[in-house]
């Protein structure tokens, strides 16, 4: 008789600890797991900065993390801890392995497997719903990348921003709800008259949407917020103006969160942690300080990241040395040994064992105080410049 697995904790001192999180989507007659043992914690008061390129897994792997997935069959694996304030911990994943049909793939298997017939996780999904209900009224909020999409097209925007008011005020009156959503419209520098709670989601532009939708996350009163994506299809001059108000919106009190995107530079600016994705895996987490930092170790896909962000910023397109990928440009790959070494220069010129590359998955190594990355190289930076770095000449300018 084997024994029953330890119960997952959370991390001392987090308000959100996810340790080994599977997600899965049917693709004929697979399940191709596009979060693959996912892991974030996120500190009391911290603002956690989850990137990686389109595909990778991020928004995801988040939204299994706060109940909103609606893959087939989505999570089958993980816990996700949430420790708000003094309240109870809530493991939202809890029991969804004696639900769901399939398991995380071992030894030699690349795709999850069947344990049994049948197909339980409706019934799961019901319990989830009412964990993510008490998610909301614990203080968890969430910011849509498609606030368009996320607005309910049939209410005006007071309605909308009065029911979130109520969810955390449940017995204010009609007045102090209105009370409530100008204060909130106000706060995200949007006029506070009645004439923009008259408003439908389809009379708003892309910025006056992208503000309503954050003046509903923070109506919630929530303790930890979720962003994903916020400055999509915002232009230029917009898309600074919701960075600085999420900047100091995120900067008052002891509000911890997420920040879901692939713009390293607003990540830096709003986040002090960091964790990296990369085609449904996470390869490094870690103080932002560490982020790309030359004379760290930092995944050479990370330290990639920001090389190409800081080219794109000066206006040229750099080209990866290591080639052109055999699995595409984005997307999840599923596979023995390491994801990244049809791109890593360290690989290339063989400065780490190519051995274990092609037959081992790294594990998320610590290499430094509080900071972890999925390398076989035992000297990530000097073999970085052993290497003469991660971009060919052929870099058009």
């Amino acid at each position: 008789m084997t024994s029953a697995p330890p119960k997952p904790v959370a991390e001392p001192g987090a308000i959100l600890t996810a340790r080994d999180v599977w997600v899965g989507v049917q693709v004929g007659k697979i399940i191709k797991p596009i979060v693959q043992g996912g892991r974030l914690t996120v500190p009391q008061g911290g603002i956690l900065g989850l990137v990686g390129e389109s595909g990778s897994g991020k928004t995801q792997f988040v939204r299994a993390m706060m109940g909103l997935s609606s893959l087939e069959p989505g999570v089958f694996s993980g816990s996700a801890i949430y420790k708000i304030g003094d309240q109870p911990e809530v493991n939202v994943l809890d029991e969804v392995e004696a639900y769901t049909p399939f398991r995380p793939p071992e030894g030699d298997e690349l795709f999850p497997q069947r344990m049994r017939i049948g197909f339980g996780w409706p019934l799961w999904r019901r319990r989830f719903r009412k964990r993510l209900d008490l998610l909301r009224r614990l203080g968890v909020g969430f910011i849509f990348q498609n606030p368009t999409g996320a607005l309910n097209p049939f209410l005006r925007i007071g309605t909308q921003l009065q029911e979130a008011v109520l969810v955390a005020r449940p017995n204010a009156n009609r007045k102090e709800s209105e009370e409530g959503a100008l204060h909130w419209l106000d706060q995200v520098h949007l006029k506070a008259d009645q004439h923009t709670l008259g408003l439908y989601p389809h009379e708003l532009s892309g910025g006056m949407a992208q503000r309503v939708m954050i003046a509903l996350a923070l109506a919630c009163e929530p303790k930890f917020i979720v962003a994903d994506e916020p400055t999509t299809g915002l232009d230029s001059h917009i898309r600074l103006e919701i960075v600085g108000l999420l900047n100091r919106i995120m900067g008052q009190g002891a509000l911890s969160g997420i920040v879901i995107s692939h713009d390293l530079p607003m990540v830096a600016r709003l986040c002090d942690r960091l964790t990296v994705m990369y085609r449904g895996r996470v390869v490094e987490e870690g103080p932002i300080e560490a982020l790309g930092d030359p004379e760290s170790d930092s995944h050479p896909y990370t330290r990639e990241l920001k090389e190409r962000a800081e080219a794109l910023a000066r206006g040229r397109q750099k080209h990866s040395k290591g080639g052109v990928e055999k699995t595409g440009g984005t997307g999840v790959v599923v596979g023995k040994g390491c994801i990244y070494r049809s791109r890593c220069a360290i690989y290339r010129d063989g400065l780490v064992d190519k051995e274990r590359c092609n037959t081992i998955q790294p594990e998320m190594n610590l290499i430094a105080d509080e900071h972890r990355a999925a390398c076989h190289c035992e000297d990530i930076s000097d073999a970085l410049k052993q290497s003469g770095g991660l971009f060919g000449e052929a870099a058009s300018g």
